[in-house]
């Protein structure tokens, strides 16, 4: 067998390496564009309550007679709060270049009841993010913690609670 020439050898080289960026640059995953709603849904459903809270505190100080306004406003926010979803189980899935999560959300009396990861596909063991369930009915929001070790299960996990919860607003 003959040696290859030092010119033939760089050539070779240039082209292996143009030809792996070139892949590299073609199977960079692209981030996932949120819509509008998966944006609001975000939101702690007590944030709107929260505000008229605030804003009663300063209508107080100005009056003693603020006091049953802020009751009314308060048992309307809550009664707000309970029929910010339509009852019954909605499905979501949130996915990247790692894999898949899939949940279940059962919302009963207008709250979030039960949230159950029914498929995980991620190049990560389910158990890291299997606390998350618990944050969400605490919360009643798709607000959770990170995970560390698992941020992109815990984002796929956040995404699929987001799009079941978009099916569920009433």
């Amino acid at each position: 067998m003959s040696k290859i020439s030092p010119k033939w050898m760089a050539l070779c080289t240039a082209a292996i390496s143009i030809t792996y960026a070139a892949g590299y640059v073609v199977t960079e995953p692209k981030a996932a564009p949120v819509s509008a709603a998966a944006q609001q849904i975000q939101l702690h459903p007590l944030d709107k309550g929260s505000k008229s809270q605030n804003d009663q505190h300063s209508s107080n100080s100005q009056a003693n007679q603020g006091s049953t306004k802020k009751q009314d406003n308060q048992s309307g926010s809550s009664s707000q709060t309970q029929s910010m979803y339509k009852d019954g189980s909605y499905a979501g899935q949130g996915m990247n270049r790692i894999g898949s999560v899939s949940v279940s959300v059962t919302i009963q009396k207008g709250k979030i009841e039960r949230v159950q990861i029914t498929d995980c596909t991620t190049s990560y063991p389910e158990n890291l993010i299997d606390h998350l369930p618990q944050q969400v009915v605490s919360r009643q929001s798709s607000n959770v913690d990170n995970v560390s070790g698992a941020t992109e299960s815990t984002d796929n996990f956040k995404t699929a609670v987001m799009e079941a919860l978009s099916k569920a607003k009433a």
